[in-house]
């Protein structure tokens, strides 16, 4: 993660996790936390993140119902989506990936992967946001 600093919302309920995140990602980024889908919703629009952690077990319901939801509102159908959960059966990911998350890693994980994993989506993002912003300046000639 090269350039200007990312806006990362880590969704995580529990809170040693979340602190090792927030230590992951706080090298020059802005990170922003949630322990619920309520606050994850309320952070999303107070915050417009750039990149979301978001887990699958969280007090108030099931993290794949934030990520559907989102991929449905055109704020935030480009926004990039980590699913980082304890379900690890290749249907939980199958699922997870159906409804929208872009990536999905299985705890136990490497920060060192994780961190790696995160960099290749904001790479991938900027470039696809790159190539829309040249198409549409092309479309004013």
């Amino acid at each position: 993660m090269d350039g200007l600093p990312y806006k990362i919302l880590i969704v995580e309920d529990d809170p040693t996790v979340l602190e090792i995140l927030k230590d992951c990602f706080n090298d020059g980024h802005r990170t922003f936390t949630a322990s619920s889908l309520k606050e994850a919703r309320e952070q999303l629009k107070k915050s417009r993140p750039d990149f979301m952690i978001l887990d699958r077990g969280l007090p108030d319901g099931d993290g794949l119902e934030l990520c559907a939801e989102i991929r449905k509102d055109p704020k935030y159908q480009s926004l990039p989506v980590l699913m980082l959960t304890g379900k690890a059966e290749t249907g939980d990911k199958v699922l997870g990936l159906k409804l929208g998350a872009d990536d999905y890693l299985a705890e136990p994980f490497e920060l060192a992967e994780l961190k790696a994993r995160v960099e290749a989506l904001l790479r991938r993002t900027d470039e696809l946001n790159l190539r829309r912003s040249i198409k549409k300046s092309l479309w004013r000639y």
